[in-house]
């Protein structure tokens, strides 16, 4: 059975985040960023187990999801007390979980296209905790602007690898609908063209172009112009990866 929209939503958002957590260089970037990151994956976590927590949803499903909460509960502790040496193996830990709920609930009416969706999910988180955590990581270059550039030039990094490996796989799963070996998929009848657009107008383009801009100005080492332009690209993501999962709602596909 898949996710609802919102707790889907939420995996998604935290594993990613989680994930990028991991890599950022602890001793380059303050103590507090690491803690702010976990607070938020442990309230995304609780979200994704409330909303599973009750029937339909597979009792594996609620414990994985409360999983996450926990293990990013242990995360604000480990964070706050400043032992990052604990911090990145429960970070990894949350990134795993997520990852194994992403792929578990992901549908496909062939081995092949179950293949592309979980891997599209994946990428789509991702793509939603490394665009974050660029954007959060911008602040923090207005109290800390002797902080090194490199942090924030990787995470750019990963978003431009995110988007670029999310539009792929999402490109590849629409070929199989526009087919018509999506394997039962009504063709023609389960995509909706406006949200379509959104999707890849917004989500693709838009955030290709954001994150352009981004890396000119991480060049230059202009933070406050970049932290704007995250700001859009943040939004433009939400635009692309809502649009994505109304579209995985009627067609079952991770376009």
């Amino acid at each position: 059975m898949p996710l609802p929209m919102l707790s889907d939503f939420a995996i998604r958002l935290a594993g990613g985040l989680a994930a990028v957590l991991a890599t950022t260089p602890w001793r380059l970037v303050p103590p507090r960023f690491f803690r702010t990151q976990a607070q938020i994956i442990l309230g995304l976590g609780v979200l994704a187990a409330v909303v599973t927590s009750r029937p339909p949803f597979e009792p594996w499903v609620f414990g994985l999801a409360l999983t996450v909460a926990v293990l990013a509960f242990a995360s604000t502790v480990v964070w706050g007390l400043g032992l990052p040496r604990l911090g990145v193996p429960l970070s990894i830990l949350i990134a795993t979980v997520s990852a194994v709920l992403l792929g578990l609930t992901a549908e496909g009416a062939s081995l092949n296209l179950w293949a592309l969706n979980a891997a599209s999910r994946l990428a789509s988180a991702f793509l939603l905790g490394s665009t974050l955590t660029s954007m959060l990581l911008g602040h923090y270059y207005l109290t800390a602007p002797a902080m090194s550039i490199d942090p924030l030039r990787q995470f750019v990094r990963f978003m431009a690898t995110g988007l670029g490996v999310r539009a792929t796989l999402a490109a590849l799963v629409l070929i199989f609908w526009w087919t018509g070996s999506a394997g039962g998929v009504p063709v023609g009848r389960s995509i909706t063209p406006f949200f379509l657009a959104i999707r890849w107008g917004m989500g693709i383009g838009g955030v290709g172009l954001a994150t352009f801009l981004t890396w000119e100005t991480v060049k230059i080492r202009s933070t406050q112009s970049a932290t704007g332009i995250l700001y859009i690209a943040m939004t433009l993501v939400l635009f692309g990866e809502l649009s994505s999962l109304i579209l995985a709602r009627d067609s079952y596909l991770s376009i």
